[in-house]
């Protein structure tokens, strides 16, 4: 595995180890920049803002030290806040022509399945044996369906804290202020952990429709690049469309 904790060097080797399974896009500037300190306590662990539609190479990633990622952690995040994640999604579907318009949106499902996706993918561009990465993956796919799960005992089901705490508990987790913090965060926040994991599987739902597809023709570039130039958008409509360019 790459042995830094430089952003920029960890994102340089995400870009040459992701070569063969996603199209090229131009060259971008962009920054790495740390959260202040008086506001570590109140942001997320790391984000991206969007670059603008009038100037493509206006990129940031921030990166909250609280959290401390280092190692791998920190590579899997870049990975899905900078290439192929956020950054490489935002910049290549803007490239491909869609309609400005289309930025005044918001399909979080899209977004964050994809950053979450690409994610996942990161463990094996990290130089991990394939049997350690695809754990890995696994492992990080397993937490989100709990706390995805989570989000729709409380949000739907109506769970309290107790339900919560039993839920977790089945699955080995017994910390009651761990649980407790999980829940506050998820009844702050209704929804969130959904655009994430339902939005993976959904991409992963796309994945296998075009293997079954196109059988021995399938090429993971060709893949990524039609999804991407269709765009952030209902999954509805993205394979309907989907299924329209493999139908040509």
């Amino acid at each position: 595995m790459l042995q830094t904790s430089d952003p920029k060097a960890i994102l340089n080797d995400l870009k040459r180890k992701m070569a063969e399974d996603f199209p090229e896009i131009a060259d971008v500037t962009y920054e790495v920049k740390y959260v202040e300190k008086a506001l570590e306590d109140y942001l997320s662990p790391a984000f991206y803002l969007t670059a603008p539609l009038d100037n493509r190479n206006q990129n940031v990633i921030y990166i909250n030290p609280k959290i401390g990622y280092r190692g791998l952690d920190l590579y899997s995040t870049l990975a899905h806040e900078g290439y192929p994640g956020h950054l490489y999604q935002t910049i290549f579907s803007n490239d491909s022509g869609i309609r400005p318009v289309r930025s005044l949106t918001n399909f979080g499902g899209y977004v964050e399945g994809w950053a979450t996706y690409v994610e996942m993918m990161s463990y094996h561009y990290a130089g991990l044996p394939d049997d350690a990465a695809t754990l890995l993956a696994l492992n990080q796919s397993a937490l989100l369906s709990l706390y995805a799960s989570t989000d729709i005992g409380i949000h739907h089901d109506g769970w309290s804290l107790s339900d919560t705490i039993k839920f977790w508990n089945d699955y080995g987790i017994n910390d009651p202020d761990t649980i407790a913090e999980i829940y506050r965060y998820i009844i702050s926040e209704p929804a969130n952990y959904l655009r994430y994991y339902v939005g993976y599987l959904q991409f992963l739902e796309l994945k296998e429709y075009a293997k079954e597809t196109l059988g021995n023709d399938y090429n993971e570039s060709a893949f990524h690049q039609t999804l991407l130039s269709i765009g952030p958008a209902p999954f509805e409509i993205i394979k309907k469309y989907l299924k329209e360019f493999y139908q040509k």
